[in-house]
């Protein structure tokens, strides 16, 4: 008996012996990691003229108390207005407001290099401005200056765009998304109310042009800049690091030393293969950009481990969801800029003749240059007269009539619906 129990003991330390050199020999294999088109330069920017640093100032001077929580969004919302509030409110962020007038008049917008062990705090602080800007906005519109209100939106919709080209990872972006949102939603809601002229109407239509090539060359900094995160993290890994993962807001799964479980360039190229994707889905409409699939080839876990590179594999499967989606976000944000102004376009014709057109070609040439197109499917927007709405197909890419109501197993959406309500 004593023999077998030897024999079965030695022979389950010569299988783990020959498992973990196997899994040694796969941890150590290299791959070719094709990242020439994900490297971009960083700007050189003369002290002063960073709007990122002016807004690091207007935060500092921040009037936000969260026992008012609740009555700052309404005046956010513009909901259960309250004029004492809005002017104390006004009143204490004049500073801070100041600042973030300043960084709009600046040339150049570039974050810092992420630092990876950390959480971008400046995030949060550039949506609350934008929120405490949204309450100035309204102020204005409440007090009939409509001309300054609709030129402090406009900065606000501006500042939000070279927020996403500030040379930040996928985060920064989404945050400069919302942003710019907000301003857009903005522009929206008082579209009907606001007592501008056709001609000024034009003006913010304009002002409001959508360039294509400066909104590809944005997002694909975006996803060039996101690689270099996650680089820069795989290197940190490598070294023994502990990883902050913002996505989640937790952190990665750290690498035992000396156990066959992490695979830097294999690791790097499955980002690599993944990122040059995205960034060149950036120069297409959503239906025809090459997106990849997260989940067509997912390993189970006795696979990653076999793979000599576990940890590797689960920072991928942790980190991609956020990022794959991410073209999505592009192109709802430059449809509903285009839905923002083709509802400009049609108040403007609206005023002009007294009624709202059949169809939106009878915006162009005069209020539009050409119908405004949906991102997503490459067709122009969609607009019904009878329900006051512009609408896009979203990404099942597929116009159910300009139904947004949520369904499915992921709750999203039918389409985008962008209302009006003159």
């Amino acid at each position: 008996m004593k023999k077998w129990f030897i024999r079965i003991a030695l022979g389950i330390f010569i299988a783990f012996v020959l498992l973990y050199g196997f899994l040694m020999v796969r941890s150590s294999i290299p791959a070719t990691v094709n990242d020439k088109e994900l490297q971009f330069p960083r700007a050189s920017i003369p002290v002063g003229s960073n709007a990122f640093d002016i807004l690091q100032t207007a935060a500092s001077h921040l009037w936000w108390p969260e026992k008012q929580g609740d009555q700052l969004y309404n005046l956010v919302r513009n909901t259960n207005w309250d004029n004492g509030i809005a002017a104390t409110v006004l009143a204490n962020n004049r500073e801070a407001l100041a600042s973030w007038d300043a960084a709009v008049k600046l040339p150049d917008f570039q974050v810092p290099e992420s630092n990876f062990n950390e959480f971008a705090s400046y995030l949060a602080d550039w949506k609350q401005m934008a929120q405490i800007a949204e309450i100035r906005e309204n102020i204005l519109l409440h007090n009939g200056q409509d001309k300054e209100a609709f030129d402090k939106i406009l900065d606000h919709v501006q500042l939000g765009q070279r927020m996403q080209n500030a040379h930040g990872p996928l985060i920064d972006y989404l945050v400069g998304a919302a942003v710019r949102s907000m301003g857009l939603g903005q522009m929206q809601h008082w579209a009907g109310k606001t007592h501008l002229t056709p001609d000024q109407l034009k003006d913010y239509i304009r002002q409001l042009g959508l360039n294509p090539d400066e909104e590809s060359v944005a997002f694909a900094n975006t996803i060039k800049a996101e690689y270099q995160w996650q680089t820069r993290s795989l290197e940190a890994m490598r070294r023994g690091g502990k990883i902050a993962n913002p996505d989640v807001g937790g952190y990665y799964p750290h690498p035992v030393r000396f156990l066959p479980l992490f695979n830097f360039s294999q690791t790097k190229a499955m980002f690599a293969n993944k990122d040059l994707l995205l960034a060149r889905a950036a120069q297409h409409h959503f239906n025809e950009a090459q997106l990849p699939d997260l989940d067509a080839r997912r390993p189970g876990l006795a696979s990653m481990f076999l793979s000599g590179n576990a940890v590797g594999q689960i920072m991928y499967y942790m980190t991609m969801p956020a990022v794959i989606p991410s073209p999505a976000v592009k192109s709802k944000g430059d449809t509903q800029l285009q839905a923002t102004r083709t509802i400009f376009a049609l108040r403007a014709y609206q005023l002009t003749n007294g009624k709202l057109p059949s169809d939106l070609n009878a915006l162009v040439p005069e209020f539009l240059d050409a119908v405004p197109v949906d991102d997503f499917d490459g067709q122009p927007l969609r607009y019904s007269p009878d329900r006051k709405i512009v609408y896009s197909v979203g990404q099942n890419l597929k116009d159910d009539g300009g139904n947004d109501s949520r369904s499915g197993p992921a709750s999203r959406p039918l389409d985008f619906v962008y209302k009006f309500d003159f």
